[in-house]
């Protein structure tokens, strides 16, 4: 260790300083508690010992300095005092010294003392190495979270999400989402709209997402049937996916020109088809397990067909949605949300779920992503 020696008596720094080096130690001296502080900002001893009585700056107002300075690492100060001087020994560790060192000095208790004192040190080193090791860590990982999320962000951009017919909200409960609400529209009547709960969360619920959102915005640029598109999507799933990542999907296509609704519902929550008052006309339920849960042999791709007699709205959502706990940990619930739904005039009916359940919520983080979405039909 590197131990600073810090005594007014030369005496007192010679004897310690050979019985320091004999036990191959590396020592710096100072003359006074002055002395001592230059000395230790300079040098970044591993241990201190401290005389108390000292010249210009005492041994207590030196300990003190030291402290204050000395917040990034434990440094062990030993208080240098004669057996006598008790008042010295317990004033020098109320100042911040964590033992003593009594006079005359004794080679097999300062030996046993630094022998303790070298073990704490090299434990510290050992500590503040594997802290920064965790912090580069911890940095590379941001970095790396930071790339893949502007990444996925690049890679599901392309979407007809801000079309008029559409009002949308999406709040992951992590960095990485793992719900997708994505759109496009074919024609002035025409609008294909999917929405996916993966499984799972943070980044591997994330991938699935992007692989879903690339097929469907190239299938659906040529206007291929909902079938096709769900059959492809549940292929890509079983391919590139590990087995058991899974994602409940809606897809499907409203269709002004014909006043009908084509849809395919694996595992989410009953998509409504609204009427102008906010009483549902017509539920699509989930009929099938959710995408990526079984091979394409077995893969039903039967789809629901709906003609609409009015206008009306059709509201779907996660079930991240009325899973999302207060902090008395009630649910929001599937009633309140058709309560709102009622209550809310169409084109604020986004705004109003997201402003009950932002409400209901509190500052509590949710337990799993929420996506919420809209379409005017008709």
């Amino acid at each position: 260790m590197k131990i600073l020696v810090a005594d007014d008596v030369p005496e007192n720094r010679i004897l310690l300083q050979k019985l320091l080096a004999r036990m191959q130690h590396q020592v710096v001296l100072a003359e006074d508690g002055e002395q001592a502080v230059d000395v230790f900002r300079r040098e970044a001893p591993d241990l201190i010992l401290m005389d108390i009585m000292m010249p210009r700056m005492n041994g207590l107002d030196a300990i003190r300095a030291i402290r204050a300075e000395a917040t990034d690492r434990w440094v062990p100060i030993f208080a240098i005092s004669a057996l006598a001087e008790i008042n010295d020994v317990v004033n020098g560790l109320q100042a911040g010294a964590d033992d003593y060192l009594p006079k005359p000095f004794n080679q097999a208790v300062l030996s046993a003392k630094l022998l303790s004192a070298q073990r704490s040190v090299a434990m510290q080193k050992r500590i503040v190495e594997d802290s920064r090791q965790l912090q580069a860590y911890r940095d590379q990982n941001e970095a790396e979270q930071q790339f893949l999320q502007g990444l996925i962000e690049r890679m599901t951009r392309q979407n007809d999400l801000n079309d008029r017919s559409l009002a949308v909200w999406l709040m992951p409960a992590q960095r990485f989402s793992g719900d997708l609400l994505s759109a496009r529209r074919i024609s002035s009547g025409q609008i294909y709209f999917l929405l996916a709960d993966a499984c799972g969360e943070g980044l591997a619920a994330a991938l699935p997402t992007v692989i879903i959102h690339q097929a469907f915005q190239s299938m659906t640029k040529k206007g291929l049937s909902i079938t096709v598109i769900i059959r492809e999507i549940n292929r890509l799933l079983g391919v590139q996916m590990p087995p058991g990542h899974t994602v409940a999907i809606a897809v499907g296509i409203v269709d002004s020109q014909r006043n009908s609704i084509e849809l395919w519902n694996g595992g989410l929550p009953d998509l409504l088809a609204l009427d102008g008052d906010g009483r549902p006309l017509f539920r699509f339920e989930s009929r099938h397990p959710p995408a990526g849960t079984v091979n394409d042999r077995e893969f039903s791709d039967r789809c629901e067909v709906w003609h609409w007699p009015q206008s009306c709205q059709l509201l779907m959502y996660s079930d991240g949605l009325i899973a999302a706990e207060n902090g008395e940990g009630q649910p929001f619930g599937r009633e309140r949300l058709l309560e709102i739904a009622a209550a809310a005039p169409p084109a604020r009916r986004v705004a109003e779920l997201t402003q009950a359940l932002t409400a209901h919520i509190g500052d509590r983080n949710v337990a799993d992503d929420i996506s919420c979405m809209t379409i005017n039909c008709g």
